[in-house]
């Protein structure tokens, strides 16, 4: 064996040293790749998931609860206990916020929702008390003494 030749085996060994070397950092840096690809891909299909249950419960509150401004939204619960807790039929109630006591029937039911300036008027009435409302429909408390209890057909009349 030569010296140049000697020398070549020697280069050839440590170039294949480095080279091996170079290729393990290579190949652990091509892992990490392959996993923070597939981890970013699993994070997007979890995205893509919270997005479409998000658009569907958004699409669900504007069908039932139509927002009353500041503070809770209005949804059928919400309007058949106020006029419940103001003590009146529909058609005082109708006639209180300004409709038909059909549209009161429709939004208690939820077949249809309030909109516009019905939507501020049901904002204005929750605001009210039960006499400040009962005052504002016209209807006075019948009293105890022997008075007429107000029933749905008197209160027709």
């Amino acid at each position: 064996m030569t010296l140049a030749s000697a020398l070549k085996d020697a280069v050839r060994r440590a170039s294949a040293r480095e080279m091996q070397k170079t290729m393990r950092r290579l190949r652990r840096l091509q892992r990490q790749v392959k996993s923070l690809r597939l981890e970013a891909r699993a994070q997007r299909r979890i995205v893509a998931g919270v997005e479409r249950r998000f658009s569907r419960l958004k699409s669900r509150v504007l069908r039932t609860g139509v927002s009353a401004g500041p503070g809770r939204p209005l949804t059928p619960q919400s309007i058949r206990s106020l006029r419940e807790r103001l003590g009146m039929p529909r058609i005082e109630f109708a006639k209180l916020v300004g409709v038909s006591p059909g549209s009161i029937f429709g939004w208690e039911t939820g077949r249809t929702l309030p909109r516009g300036r019905s939507v501020a008027r049901l904002r204005d009435v929750r605001k009210m008390g039960v006499r400040a409302a009962r005052g504002k429909a016209g209807r006075r408390r019948a009293r105890r003494r022997g008075g007429r209890k107000t029933t749905r057909k008197t209160a027709r009349r």
